[in-house]
């Protein structure tokens, strides 16, 4: 069976839901389409009456019943899925993660309660997810997208998964490619021009499976995180890879997406070296 691309709405926007129906399309992929009452029942009762409790519930459905009105217009080929939930968003759609090809969110989507317990949705799945994720923010200005597909790579670390992602995304985009590898502050020219013949190097095998998409190469030196946010402001979409183990430090990918003007992808990535 195919494995879903899985997305969770909140009724406030619906460039998350767009994504995904886009993506479950060229992929061939079936849809699911969750969203989350605001806390879980056994919390909910502690502070809100029962009457309460149902009136978020209906509100839940009428979100998904909107998102299906959307489906229904745009995409009545896709078979999906929906689902209402009182779990926490992140607990779900880590779960939901394990079976899905791809998990779409918003990235404003933020109820109080995960606010108050501990923080972002996007921010906890950039760190937890097990299959890769993009966060779609609330504002967008697409006629001003002429950049493509960003994709952040670390030359010292295999990335498959995530240049996979980015050129089958360039292609059905019909846009380019564009592979970005920062280096830190104090980089000699000699160092800037080592990195990029590796780049190059890594890329080789890609430009020859891809060769309907143009590649353009990039090495910045700076910090990855502030470069990765600058990018999102011509891209369509940026892609960065997480690391499984990162320790005590905050990933790349969480921190990109504060104060991001595009979509950002974020792919789990093995720890092979390249």
């Amino acid at each position: 069976m195919t494995r879903p691309v899985v997305v969770g709405v909140a009724g406030r926007d619906d460039a998350p839901l767009r994504f995904a129906i886009d993506e479950a399309r060229r992929r061939g992929a079936p849809l699911r389409v969750l969203h989350c009452a605001a806390m879980p029942f056994e919390q909910m009762e502690m502070y809100v009456s029962e009457l309460s409790c149902r009136e978020m519930l209906a509100a839940g459905q009428r979100v998904l019943d909107e998102a299906a009105g959307l489906v229904r217009e745009e995409a009545p080929d896709v078979p999906t899925e929906y689902e209402l939930s009182t779990r926490t968003p992140v607990d779900l759609l880590v779960e939901e993660g394990a079976t899905a090809q791809l998990l779409v969110i918003g990235i404003e989507d933020i109820p109080w309660c995960d606010r108050v317990l501990g923080g972002a949705v996007a921010g906890h799945l950039a760190r937890l997810a097990p299959c890769p994720m993009v966060a779609v923010p609330q504002v967008r200005d697409d006629r001003s997208r002429h950049e493509g597909v960003v994709v952040a790579l670390d030359c010292t670390r295999a990335s498959d998964q995530l240049l996979r992602l980015a050129f089958d995304l360039a292609r059905h985009r019909r846009c380019p490619a564009h592979a970005l590898t920062v280096i830190p502050e104090g980089s000699t020219p000699d160092d800037i021009d080592d990195t990029r013949v590796v780049l190059g190097e890594v890329l080789a095998g890609w430009r020859e499976a891809y060769p309907e998409v143009r590649v353009q190469q990039h090495v910045v030196v700076g910090a990855p995180d502030e470069v990765c946010r600058t990018a999102t402001q011509g891209a369509e979409l940026v892609l960065v890879g997480r690391s499984r183990h990162h320790g005590f430090r905050r990933p790349l990918a969480v921190s990109v997406l504060r104060h991001v003007a595009c979509p950002v992808g974020v792919v789990p990535l093995d720890e092979r070296r390249a």
